[in-house]
């Protein structure tokens, strides 16, 4: 069983229905740096959360796209 905790203002996937939506920006940007890519899934994901800070965003899009590189 996973023990890693979300930092406050993380959101987990399930939290959001934009989840798809910011991982398919990431995984479409295959060709470019990961940066690159990484921008793209924060616009789309501040899009749907105009409300949360830049460095909460960032955090939730990071956690959700390294996930499976964690297990």
């Amino acid at each position: 069983m996973c023990e890693i905790t979300f930092e406050n203002g993380v959101k987990a996937p399930a939290d959001c229905a934009c989840y798809k939506a910011v991982m398919q920006a990431y995984r479409l940007l295959d060709d470019v740096p990961a940066h690159v890519a990484m921008d793209a899934a924060v616009r789309v994901y501040r899009y749907h959360h105009p409300e949360d800070s830049m460095h909460n965003a960032s955090l939730t899009v990071e956690r959700w796209v390294n996930e499976t590189r964690i297990h």
